[in-house]
């Protein structure tokens, strides 16, 4: 695996900066707004810039198709998530980096506040559903049985915190060449990826080195995401 990290690393922040506004650069206007105000109480504007910076970066990253539940919402629908997010229970999941000895008490605060996401989540899902002008959404996003999709929450913690990678199709592809678990459970995904990068330490420290403003889960998130692509790519060779 040596230089294949940061190869896949490189190749990707190397795309999204091959274009001025990339769609992919709403991820570092969202992070770097979060960074700025979590320290602060927010007055209106700062909530309204907030809950706007979340959902454009969630609309950019594929959060906002027709079927979604949250496409039947504005942007203030997130106000609630971000109240949680910025809470000084959870102040220990800004700093990963510096606080890596601390990794199984970070682990259970990262289950803690996942598991206030998604009950937030599925309050919104909830309302969807029982608002009779609200048509078009498939039934199986509206089922309350059924968990709230990893890749939606996922994508809103490393959106804001920075705190997870995303756990869409192609870092799950990832994970599976690198032979991780797959299925996503809060505390133990989160202490994976802490013992990855511990495995790893000396070529992700270069690349954090070198990608300053960029926190250990979004290098992850880059990382395992090529390599899903490219597998995902050589799976399906010579299909059109």
């Amino acid at each position: 695996m040596a230089n294949e990290i940061t190869k896949n690393v490189e190749r990707f922040y190397r795309s999204i900066n091959s274009i001025l506004d990339h769609r992919y650069k709403s991820w570092e206007h969202c992070y770097n707004f979060f960074k700025k105000i979590k320290d602060k109480k927010l007055n209106d504007e700062e909530l309204d810039l907030a809950q706007l910076h979340l959902a454009f970066y969630l609309a950019s990253w594929g959060m906002y198709r027709g079927s979604s539940f949250i496409l039947q919402k504005d942007y203030t629908v997130f106000k609630n998530i971000i109240k949680i997010i910025l809470s000084k229970e959870y102040a220990l999941l800004w700093d990963i980096e510096s606080n890596l000895d601390r990794k199984e008490e970070m682990g259970r605060l990262f289950a803690s506040l996942y598991k206030k996401i998604e009950d937030t989540l599925k309050e919104i899902r909830t309302s969807v559903k029982s608002h009779p002008d609200f048509e078009g959404v498939e039934k199986r996003y509206l089922n309350e049985r059924e968990e709230i999709s990893p890749t939606l929450a996922t994508k809103i913690l490393l959106g804001t915190i920075g705190c997870i990678p995303a756990y869409d199709r192609f870092f799950i592809g990832g994970l599976e060449k690198e032979k991780i678990q797959k299925k996503f459970n809060s505390e133990k995904s989160f202490i994976q990826m802490i013992d990855f990068y511990l495995k790893n330490k000396v070529e992700l420290d270069s690349l954090r080195n070198k990608f300053k403003d960029y926190p250990l889960m979004k290098i992850l998130d880059m990382y395992f995401w090529v390599a899903g692509y490219e597998r995902f790519k050589q799976d399906n060779v010579g299909e059109e």
